[in-house]
């Protein structure tokens, strides 16, 4: 993924991360079509270097995934990102409540010291079950394996949590409840003993 994604990437974020509870309690049951788009543009500032996408035939993006790596800072916020997100912390009622909340819980469960961590996978409504997801956690499951690091990721969908344990044998490390909402199941997909550091 490129800078030049931007566009296509926040409209996929924009709808997909309405669909994800974790990401709906932090930005808050009432929150407008545009928070949402404001907080993909968060996500993309912040995790540029660490997104995947897949395009179709036509040169759509129909699906994305961010990871975090060991020793990779985040990207950098512009100033007009800035403001926006001092007007969303302004305006979207208990957003920094729930929001630290949301960063505090996810610290508490780490479940590894270093690791590649999946932030987000989203596709396209139009392309779900296709194994298009499947196929980019595959590469990022082979990354981990690859570099001898184990891959987490956090779920408040019951589905993906059997799904991350049935296709990737990850195992539930640790879960929170964030309150009066969802909660979330941290997956741990360890690499061969064997794998090459």
């Amino acid at each position: 993924m490129t800078e030049s994604d931007r566009e296509d990437a926040l409209d996929l974020l924009e709808t997909g991360l309405r669909e994800v509870p974790a990401y709906r309690w932090v930005l808050g049951e009432e929150a407008p079509a545009h928070a949402y788009r404001w907080y993909g543009e968060v996500l993309f500032a912040e995790n540029l270097a660490g997104m995947y996408g897949v395009f179709d035939e036509s040169g759509r993006l129909i699906a994305l995934a961010a990871i975090s790596e060991p020793g990779r800072a985040n990207g950098i916020v512009d100033a007009d990102l800035k403001e926006r997100n001092r007007y969303y912390v302004r305006t979207l009622d208990g957003f920094v409540e729930r929001f630290t909340e949301f960063r505090r819980a996810n610290a508490e469960a780490s479940v590894a010291d270093e690791s590649i961590g999946i932030i987000f996978g989203l596709v396209h409504p139009d392309h779900r079950r296709s194994g298009v997801l499947s196929r980019l956690v595959d590469a990022i499951v082979e990354k981990g394996r690859r570099q001898g690091l184990p891959v987490t990721a956090g779920t408040a969908d019951p589905v993906m949590s059997a799904v991350y344990t049935r296709r990737w044998k990850s195992v539930v490390r640790a879960e929170y409840t964030l309150t009066d909402g969802p909660t979330v199941w941290v997956h741990r997909v360890d690499p061969p003993a064997d794998a090459e550091r």
